[in-house]
């Protein structure tokens, strides 16, 4: 009677596939599936899945928890390599979310007498976790000072300073959770009224950290001013000075001064600063700044033919530029010139991905992310 023997072998088949599924490993985590598959050169893709996460938190939580076990997984030898890899991967992910899901704020009912509470949401949380991550060398490797820059241009296109320089106020405004980019005023005593957002210890000022690993880094003290320019421009048109004789970001500090002057109604210290700036850039991008707000002087003084002149120069620095397209259009239409209106505009028509340097002049350094991403993937790429 062989059932014995039948019973005996599917025991003994049981019991294999029982360890087999025992000794098995857990799947890795979605997060670190997507690490894995961008550390191995699939960046356009994992950008893709990483646009269609919806729990960024949750990415943010698998990285922080299973991170250090990938990183010595490599050995020695790819450490430097996946330390960058899983750093920028955070920064991609970051830019994708940071548009909703950056911070929010929240405002207790008047009735209670409490002050407003910041809470940082994943999108920055992931920059400062990479930013930990690589603070963790104490020499700071080439590559790093890469990350930092792209990181810088991250945080910028988020219109939100705080971020950057860590001042924990905000306008007396109304406020709503999920509000994104609400703007510190000064802490010093009689410069605006602000209420103070309780929670210091939640304060990040990653520009702090990029300036301790890179001290001479240029960008980084122009980033200083940028970060101030709206809400503190005494200390704006400090941080600018420091920088206007800088060979790389001198002709930027210039026109972002004369812009400052423009706003304050200092019109003659806006126009010499502009000129300045013109002379010591051959960057298209502040040297069509600098004639487009040089145009608009020139309109609010009536003087439209100068004005003309100006926006054309603007338009020539950078062809399909929207505003000083526009502006140029308008006045040459009103002035009879129809064909060099028409000309503008079809200009715009045919490149709509010019862009607009005007409309992203809060995003400062955005304008470098391509560039910086792809050097940053360079070093990734196995």
């Amino acid at each position: 009677m062989r059932v014995p023997a039948l019973v005996v072998g599917a025991g003994w088949i049981l019991s294999i596939a029982w360890l087999t599924s025992a000794q098995s490993p857990a799947p890795a985590p979605p997060a670190m599936s997507l690490l894995n598959r961008y550390a191995a050169g699939e960046f356009d893709a994992v950008v893709a899945d990483l646009d269609a996460i919806t729990d960024v938190q949750q990415l943010l939580d698998d990285l922080k928890t299973h991170a250090d076990a990938w990183l010595a997984a490599g050995g020695t030898a790819d450490r430097a390599r996946r330390e960058i890899a899983a750093a920028t991967f955070a920064l991609e992910a970051a830019r994708i979310a940071e548009w909703r899901e950056w911070k929010w704020i929240q405002k207790p009912p008047e009735s209670m007498g409490r002050l407003p509470t910041l809470f940082w949401k994943p999108a920055p949380l992931l920059i400062e976790w990479g930013c930990e991550l690589l603070r963790r060398n104490p020499i700071p490797r080439a590559a790093e000072r890469l990350w930092h820059l792209a990181a810088l241009a991250v945080a910028q296109r988020s219109e939100d300073p705080q971020f950057l320089i860590g001042v924990t106020q905000i306008v007396e405004a109304p406020v709503e959770p999920g509000m994104r980019g609400s703007p510190p005023p000064a802490p010093a005593a009689g410069r605006g009224r602000g209420l103070e957002v309780v929670n210091r210890q939640n304060e990040i000022a990653h520009l702090g950290h990029s300036r301790e690993r890179f001290s001479t880094e240029p960008r980084f003290l122009l980033g200083e001013g940028i970060a101030r320019d709206r809400w503190f421009p005494d200390e704006a048109a400090l941080a600018y000075g420091q920088v206007v004789d800088d060979i790389d970001v001198g002709g930027e500090a210039l026109m972002r001064l004369g812009a400052l002057h423009l706003r304050q109604n200092r019109v003659p210290k806006a126009l010499e600063a502009f000129d300045r700036a013109e002379r010591v850039t051959r960057d298209t991008y502040v040297v069509h700044l600098a004639r487009f707000f040089r145009g608009q002087i020139l309109l609010r003084q009536k003087r439209e033919e100068a004005a003309i002149e100006a926006f054309r120069g603007a338009v020539a620095a950078r062809p399909g530029a929207q505003s000083a397209s526009v502006l140029l259009a308008e006045l040459s239409f009103k002035a009879g010139n129809r064909t060099e209106a028409q000309q503008v505009m079809s200009a715009v028509l045919a490149n709509p991905a010019a862009g607009d340097p005007y409309l992203q002049f809060d995003h400062a350094d955005d304008r470098f992310w391509p560039e910086l991403l792809a050097r940053l993937r360079r070093e990734i790429k196995p």
